[in-house]
């Protein structure tokens, strides 16, 4: 009988890992056409608490859905209209940049040759060069440009799920309570993650805009953005968003100023990441450092690079549906920074203090 069970359960590990395999060759095989899909996954997300309140005020589902697609349409054409040209800007200008780099770096070589830390003619200038992180820079900038060229492919597939969510929640009344209970449960943390994500991200990125254009730093509207979508991606992202402000500062406009740009980096998201966002989200909604890490690298590794900027997001789901359902709970826990431990030690005292 023993044996039985271990059979069955060995088949059924390898059938369930064979179909993973299969499904995560047929995301990476399809990648160009899953790519906008998840994207419209994660404006669905953000977009779905304003949709809730607005049917909550009084305002039927149409109205509601036609003030949230408006919404998306707006201020997706102001971010494309000043994106568009801050990226266009930067690309004219990277010559200049390049140049200005390149100088920095043969200055900063001699220092080193100065204080014994670097030998004459030890060929590093070959095997790092500045021109190559600006060339960086620029397809970055110009892919973040082809992808807003899908956004109408994104803003249909953003209309079709908030109409299905709420039809998904009738569905789900139908088959059973504890169904709903789950679905609800899903849905209450992925609106308070994203919202609450969405809201600190913008601050920080208005915070980090103003702060530069005070400085002098060329393009602050573009840093800003930058800062606003890489806040998605806990404790990295803050960092890869400060890499270029600081290198432009830099560049641009002395030492001086990228220390300041460092500073002004380090406080905002100090400040926002370390006191503001927790308070705001609350336990369990929160990934460890090394899931974030793992899942930038896999879902790069699928998706390019707009798959590093969904990894997060497209991770933080996965652990709220397996928080919401006792039976991988466990997973969520694993999957969890600090406050997941604390939650879940709380949640076996709250259960104990229940039984008879």
């Amino acid at each position: 009988m023993r044996k039985k069970d271990n059979l069955q359960f060995g088949i059924k590990f390898w059938v369930i890992f064979a179909s993973i395999i299969i499904v995560i060759a047929g995301i990476k095989e399809m990648a160009s056409l899953v790519t906008p899909l998840f994207l419209a996954l994660f404006i669905t997300a953000i977009c779905y608490g304003p949709f809730i309140w607005l049917q909550k005020k009084g305002m039927p589902e149409i109205l509601s859905l036609i003030a949230v697609i408006f919404g998306i349409a707006f201020v997706t054409a102001l971010i494309g209209a000043v994106l568009g040209t801050s990226i266009s800007g930067f690309i004219d200008k990277m010559p200049f940049y390049e140049e200005r780099f390149n100088n920095y770096w043969v200055e900063m070589n001699h220092w080193f040759m100065s204080l014994g830390w670097l030998e004459k003619n030890s060929g590093l200038e070959q095997h790092i060069k500045p021109s190559s992180i600006v060339s960086i820079a620029g397809s970055i900038f110009t892919g973040l440009g082809n992808l807003m060229s899908d956004f109408l492919l994104v803003l249909i597939v953003v209309i079709f799920m908030l109409l299905e969510i709420s039809m998904f929640i009738k569905k789900m009344k139908l088959i059973s309570t504890d169904s709903l209970r789950n679905v609800d449960n899903i849905m209450h943390n992925m609106n308070t993650y994203f919202g609450t994500k969405t809201i600190t991200s913008l601050i920080t990125g208005v915070f980090i805009a103003v702060s530069l254009a005070i400085i002098g730093v060329d393009f602050p509207i573009l840093w800003g953005f930058l800062a606003f979508l890489l806040n998605f991606i806990p404790n990295i992202g803050s960092i890869i968003a400060a890499i270029p402000a600081v290198l432009l500062a830099l560049v641009q406009l002395g030492l001086t100023s990228a220390i300041e740009t460092t500073v002004i980096y380090l406080i905002v998201n100090g400040v926002i990441g370390n006191m503001v966002e927790p308070k705001l989200m609350g336990k369990n909604l929160g990934l460890s450092s090394l899931i974030v890490f793992l899942s930038m690298i896999f879902w790069g590794w699928i998706l390019g690079t707009v798959g590093m900027l969904l990894a997060v997001p497209l991770t933080m789901t996965i652990k709220i549906i397996f928080d919401s359902m006792e039976e991988t709970k466990h997973i969520g826990l694993l999957m969890g920074d600090e406050s997941s431990i604390e939650h879940y030690k709380e949640n076996k005292i709250h259960i104990k203090n229940k039984l008879p």
